[in-house]
């Protein structure tokens, strides 16, 4: 090994080999459509500012598709940020001008706990599991 294959000395080491976004194991999204042709969209992980872009965009894909209802399973999340209750309520406000049904499942207080201290929960169908 070099001096030149030394970070300069006060900065960091910046190789990204064998680096991962941040991101990337933070969030597990997967998506299933029933035979009535309900779409479940089951998110595992955390949801906040760098993982909520993710799951609007999973999100807006499966409201395009015009399912009869669109089931949003969040019993895997550990952590639902602000920028998670947005995508939330975006996605409420899309699938009503759709005329898709829109519920949640949240079975944890890591998801129910935010949704009531915002008084966003009143907004949404919640059930602790699918009802089909």
């Amino acid at each position: 090994m070099t001096t030149s294959d030394l970070p300069a000395e006060g900065q960091p080491d910046v190789s990204t080999e064998g680096t991962e976004a941040p991101f990337d194991d933070v969030i597990t999204l997967s998506s299933s459509t029933g035979e009535d042709g309900v779409v479940t969209v089951t998110v595992v992980g955390e949801v906040d500012t760098f993982t909520a872009p993710v799951l609007r965009s999973t999100l807006d894909t499966q409201l395009e598709q015009q399912p009869p209802e669109l089931i949003i399973d969040l019993s895997g999340v550990q952590f639902l940020g602000s920028a998670g209750l947005a995508v939330l309520v975006e996605t409420q406000k899309s699938a009503r001008s759709r005329e898709v049904g829109l519920q949640l499942i949240a079975t944890t207080r890591a998801v129910t706990r935010p949704l009531e201290v915002t008084g966003l929960i009143d907004l949404f169908t919640i059930a602790d599991s699918p009802t089909r």
